[in-house]
């Protein structure tokens, strides 16, 4: 047992972010050292959104974090954790704004993707934490301020709470945020699942029941993939207004929506398409809105963590996946510095935010940018159900392969290495 006071670390947010901080505190044993809480918002611990993909570099972090046998469990039909270099499939693109669809990449790589029911990823997450860590719910952070070395919290209920540092992992609206409003990006989404038994006896065959897949249209596009080990389909439609990206959103970000609204977005497309979208059930709509890349994410005893620090267009499927990387990083920054009798808060910060931002803020452009791809937003002679050369789209299938290859061909390892040499 240390014989020197605890740290206090406080995470405002219990999403996927917040947890993967509290496992990898509790991975690393630093329960002696650092008293973690958890502040959540709701009455109850709940993961917004159905689906979660993991690629290669967010499944090595499950894997340092001891997870990988538990989220076996939920692995779907037709995929399987890679074993050496073996190449799997990660996305099926077609250009689908037509009756035919037309083959644009498969894209293929070492490890592929898994797709999972954001509230499995939770469960695991939450049954991997340490009885020690503290979980508070109803608790809304409005406001804090440093007083005496201490971050001092204010919540909705009227509570207060101190913490040595304050993780903000709360979300685009984030409280420790202390910049402008989230940008929206123009594009509206259409989330629902779907019982796989449901499509398959519309379509015995239909690729969605084994495969992730995206079909592409003028300023539309729509995303499934099984989850939940194949018991269900992840679907999001997409609708895009180019000319509104960067604007402010009007009306609420989170609202109900109707089957038959989504339906007309989608008319014209191909039959798969159709069979996906006229069966989701109670649609959430959803406005995509964006952090402005933000020039640090921490600041004296406060960091960034996830969407509060890089909040980004779903298109590359790797919110959830860096907001694990600022986890991981972090947890391993404050393990380190809990080895020594005073730690250096803000200087943890600073290395914390030196080495993350770069990369978070890189992920969130090339996001947007592969977006774009999905969407023919580029090419401004195109109309919705126009039929491209064959060629045209071998190229934007090879420029979409392009954007995905860093969530293969790179680590957080070295990351990690130089923000811990940082630290020193």
């Amino acid at each position: 047992m240390s014989d020197h006071p605890k740290l206090c670390i406080g995470i405002v947010g219990g999403g996927i972010g917040g947890l993967a901080l509290a496992v990898a505190l509790t991975r690393l044993n630093t329960t002696d050292t650092l008293q973690v809480d958890i502040y959540e918002s709701a009455a109850k611990l709940t993961q917004v959104g159905a689906g979660i993909t993991i690629w290669p570099r967010g499944w090595e972090i499950i894997r340092e974090l001891g997870l990988e046998d538990s989220l076996a469990a939920y692995i779907c039909p037709g995929q399987e954790i890679a074993k050496d270099n073996q190449e799997r499939i990660g996305f099926i693109y077609r250009k689908s704004d037509h009756p035919e669809n037309a083959v644009m990449c498969d894209l293929k790589f070492r490890g592929g993707s898994l797709s999972f029911h954001r509230a499995d990823v939770q469960q695991v997450f939450l049954a991997h934490i340490s009885p020690s860590v503290r979980v508070h719910l109803n608790r809304r952070l409005v406001s804090y301020r440093e007083s005496d070395g201490k971050m001092q919290l204010s919540f909705k209920n009227g509570e207060t709470a101190a913490c040595d540092l304050l993780i903000g992992a709360d979300g685009v609206n984030s409280a420790a945020i202390r910049e402008a409003r989230p940008l929206w990006t123009g594009t509206i989404v259409y989330r629902s699942v779907i019982e796989s038994d449901i499509i398959r006896r519309e379509i015995s065959d239909h690729p969605c029941l084994v495969k992730p897949l995206v079909y592409c249209g003028k300023n539309k596009h729509v995303v499934s993939y099984p989850i939940s080990a194949g018991k269900l389909i992840n679907v999001v439609g997409f609708v895009s207004d180019p000319t509104k990206e960067g604007t402010f959103l009007e009306g609420p970000a989170v609202m109900s929506s109707t089957p038959d609204v989504v339906s007309s977005f989608f008319t014209g497309w191909s039959e798969e398409v159709k069979c996906i979208i006229n069966n989701m059930s109670n649609p959430l709509r959803w406005a995509i809105e964006v952090v402005k890349p933000l020039d640090k994410y921490g600041y004296g005893r406060v960091a960034l963590l996830g969407d509060s620090a890089h909040a980004m267009p779903v298109h590359l499927g790797n919110g959830a996946g860096q907001a694990m990387e600022d986890a991981y990083i972090l947890a391993h920054l404050l393990h380190e510095a809990s080895k020594h009798p005073k730690i250096d808060v803000a200087n943890l910060v600073r290395v914390y935010s030196a080495v993350r931002q770069p990369f978070g803020n890189f992920a969130a452009r090339a996001s947007l940018e592969q977006g774009r791809l999905y969407e023919f937003t580029e090419l401004d002679d195109v109309r919705e159900g126009d039929v491209l050369a064959p060629e045209m789209l071998t190229r934007l299938g090879e420029r979409i392969a392009d954007g995905w290859r860093w969530t293969w061909d790179s680590s957080v390892k070295g990351d990690l290495q130089r923000a811990l040499s940082m630290l020193q």
